[in-house]
């Protein structure tokens, strides 16, 4: 019989959700040593925990340790050096007069790498920026540019529902957003409003757009025409959750439920 191993979702860095296997049983809020992938040496804290059988070991990193005390005092000391090196960051892009935004800085737990993650309209051009960089902080360096979807789950906010926004709690991978989910739920095609913090398509319109997608299956469309009383009505609306239909026959409204619609009168398409 295979033996069990456990596997740790390990948050990095306030976002990122990597997942690591581990020999032992841990608890959430554990702190690990792992190796970030893109920055390399690091801590981060157990979110969640599940149990794999052991040949599926080869398809998770593998965590170093459970952080003890002196890699945690490291890890402090790292933090700060982390906000004097964005300060410098920062005056030194404006002193170049850099066309960027620097959004974080993260130093590896052995000093070994300095991540400079930043967001910019057009291709940046930063050889010289760079030479300055190594020569202040004799280590290599790595330059990042993110899009603006992943620049606001760094930064972090407020949504249009007054809520944190998803992409910096709990979405850890970002799916196509599309038009036509806004569509499946006959939303006003608004961009405006239908975008997020990141100028996106907000990530909420993912969420039931399957069940949208089948009750419009299930509905009438828009614009369909039924003859009523000898009237001649054409629908100018659908409550896609309530199943209710509205109507007009351009003097008179109705509000019928879609399914004694489908029952009681035919309809010509439009």
């Amino acid at each position: 019989m295979s033996k069990n191993i456990y596997v740790y979702g390990v948050k990095l860095h306030d976002t990122t959700l990597i997942y690591y296997s581990f020999n032992q049983a841990l608890k959430t809020g554990t702190k690990l040593v792992v190796d970030d992938p893109s920055l390399g040496l690091t801590i981060g804290i157990i979110e969640t925990v599940k149990e794999v059988p052991q040949d599926a070991e080869d398809s998770f990193l593998k965590a170093f340790r459970v952080a003890t005390k002196d890699d945690e005092k490291l890890a402090e000391l790292i933090s700060h050096q982390e906000e004097d090196i964005y300060k410098y960051v920062v005056e030194t892009v404006e002193r170049y007069n850099m066309d960027m935004r620097v959004l974080r800085c993260l130093l590896s737990l052995d000093s070994s790498k300095l991540l400079i993650i930043y967001s910019a309209d057009e291709r940046v051009d930063f050889r010289e920026i760079v030479k300055d960089f190594a020569k202040k902080f004799r280590t290599h360096i790595e330059m990042r540019q993110i899009g603006s979807r992943d620049r606001a789950q760094l930064v972090g906010g407020i949504g249009v529902c007054g809520l944190k926004l998803c992409c910096s709690t709990f979405i850890k991978n970002f799916d196509v957003i599309s038009i036509n989910m806004a569509k499946n739920q006959l939303l006003s095609l608004n961009i405006p409003k239908l975008s997020g913090q990141c100028g996106k398509l907000i990530c909420c319109l993912k969420y039931e757009d399957d069940n949208y997608a089948q009750l419009r299956k299930q509905s009438p469309r828009i614009g369909d025409k039924y003859i009523i009383d000898k009237k001649e009505f054409h629908i100018t609306g659908i409550n896609l959750l309530t199943g209710l239909v509205t109507l007009t026959s351009g003097e008179e409204f109705l509000n019928i439920d879609k399914e004694e619609l489908r029952k009681k009168y035919g309809h010509r398409e439009r």
